[in-house]
């Protein structure tokens, strides 16, 4: 519970609100004007979003215009009022919501195992030093670390790459390789809240133990293509980009100090996200030489254009080629600066995005050969990728793929009369192992009962009252074509 103010807003503004939901910088209109009441008692910077150079001052000016109207509101005292609501950076699903999900889990599980992966599922929460043992700074700060009780300090978990591995570790040596698990549970990281970025989220999770191969590697990607073309999407929605953090390190070896590597690279990665001139500024704080030099190099996007002499950067070089020789091409662009936010990648990397450049990364991976000996176990090399459902879901919605919601029931018993009660119910029951069935539970009349069969789009509808009983036979009535049939009660189910 907490307490609130209740903004209202002219249909208007509400209007040029969506302009924004529309461009990514905000999930809903909510969420607009809690950032705007954010504001009022932070320094923090407004979500920016993917916003295209031309809207920005459209994007400022509505921005401003709900601040005023929120400030404005707020000096003029308008009544708190005690509300519930779910966390920021949260979603509440409900049933046809929670419908689509199960269907879309549900494809992306069968593309899974049609690949030879198993489901696997960790808990929740982890110790502390487990999720600790190998990510960037930036993950460290978004871990949601739980009260401490006793000695123990646990947190949740902010992806399953690290769990997972975890569970590995305990059968490494019991199991052939190589170990082909998915995961597809809650994660949860702290973070400013925006479209396709949410504090709670559902995440696929597919990781590969055993094979340092540029087969696995193809293995992963192309899994999840296929997580993507068996939703509906195609080449036209979707495209792979991919790099290998060996090609890359390789390359900055001749521009960048050892010392400031990790940093350079992790600049690098964030290079589409900030202003041409804030790279250029972090590559000279980071002391990086020839820096319009390596601006070249790293535009290039022709794989049979790069020209390399570090040994670490030729290994890199004839690791993605291999690959790529193992993937559709369609689905494939090569991109230098894509390096993967998270410490623990060695390897081939990718990031899957919409065609349109409307919505947050879909999903993304890559190799990762030293985690399992850095957390106690044999060497053994590993590669995999996480699938978010909140950016997906927005997709899928624009391309008017999700899956219909079907929360009806097939068949709902109209029951007449105290007397036909006992045995209706043994027939419901008895319906019940094959088919969905609900009853009335408010003893309403026939005529509600049957308005309320409507209103949950009732397949069909049987009624059963004394005649029914003494004959043997009952009367069901198709709720689409209005076409009745009689049966007798012992063929029912």
């Amino acid at each position: 519970m907490m307490q609130t103010m209740q903004i209202r807003l002219t249909q208007a503004l509400i209007n040029e609100i969506k302009i924004l939901v529309d461009l990514g910088i905000y999930p809903n209109v909510s969420e607009c004007v809690r950032d705007a009441v954010r504001m009022l008692v932070t320094t923090k910077e407004r979500p920016s979003g993917n916003i295209p150079p031309a809207r920005a001052e459209e994007v400022k000016e509505i921005q401003e215009k709900v601040q005023k109207e929120v400030e404005k509101q707020i000096k003029e005292n308008v009544p708190a009022k005690e509300i519930f609501q779910n966390p920021s950076g949260t979603v509440d699903f409900y049933p046809e919501e929670m419908e689509i999900k199960s269907k879309v889990f549900d494809i992306l599980r069968k593309t899974a195992q049609n690949f030879g992966f198993n489901e696997v599922e960790s808990p929740s929460f982890e110790y502390m030093n487990v999720l600790t043992k190998k990510s960037g700074e930036e993950t460290l700060s978004q871990i949601f670390v739980l009260e401490q009780k006793g000695d123990e300090k646990f947190g949740l978990r902010f992806d399953l790459t690290v769990p997972i591995t975890r569970m590995f570790l305990e059968k490494q040596k019991q199991i052939p390789k190589p170990v082909k698990w998915f995961g597809l549970s809650k994660m949860w990281r702290y973070e400013r809240p925006q479209a396709g970025r949410l504090r709670e989220f559902y995440q696929l999770s597919v990781e590969l133990f055993g094979s340092n191969k540029p087969e696995a590697d193809a293995e992963i990607i192309n899994l999840a293509i296929n997580c993507l073309t068996n939703l509906g999407l195609t080449s036209d929605d979707f495209y792979v980009k991919i790099n290998n953090r060996k090609l890359l390190q390789g390359i900055l070896e001749e521009y960048a100090p050892k010392e400031n590597m990790e940093k350079v690279i992790a600049l690098i990665d964030k290079k589409s996200k900030i202003k041409p001139e804030e790279f250029e500024k972090g590559l000279k704080d980071f002391d990086v030489k020839d820096i319009e030099k390596l601006k070249d190099m790293l535009e290039t996007y022709d794989i049979d254009e790069i020209k390399v002499s570090s040994e670490l950067a030729k290994q890199g070089l004839d690791e993605l080629k291999n690959v790529m020789n193992l993937v559709d091409g369609r689905f494939l662009r090569l991109d230098l600066t894509t390096a993967r936010g998270l410490a623990y990648y060695t390897g081939t990397v990718f990031e899957i995005f919409d065609t349109k450049g409307k919505f947050r990364a879909l999903a993304g991976g890559g190799r990762y050969d030293e985690m399992v000996k850095l957390f106690g176990g044999e060497d053994c090399p590993a590669t995999g990728f996480g699938l978010g459902y909140s950016t997906l879901s927005l997709l899928l919605k624009e391309k008017n793929l999700l899956p219909k919601p079907e929360i009806n029931v097939d068949y709902f018993v109209v029951l007449i009369g105290e007397e036909v009660k006992q045995k209706g119910i043994e027939i419901i029951n008895n319906l019940r192992k094959k088919y969905k069935v609900d009853f009335d539970l408010m003893q309403k009349n026939v005529r509600n009962q049957f308005d309320y069969a409507n209103k949950i789009k009732a397949k069909k509808v049987i009624v059963i009252g004394s005649d029914e009983i003494s004959k043997g036979k009952v009367k069901i009535k198709d709720m689409a074509s209005g076409n009745e049939e009689e049966k007798d009660i012992a063929s029912l189910a």
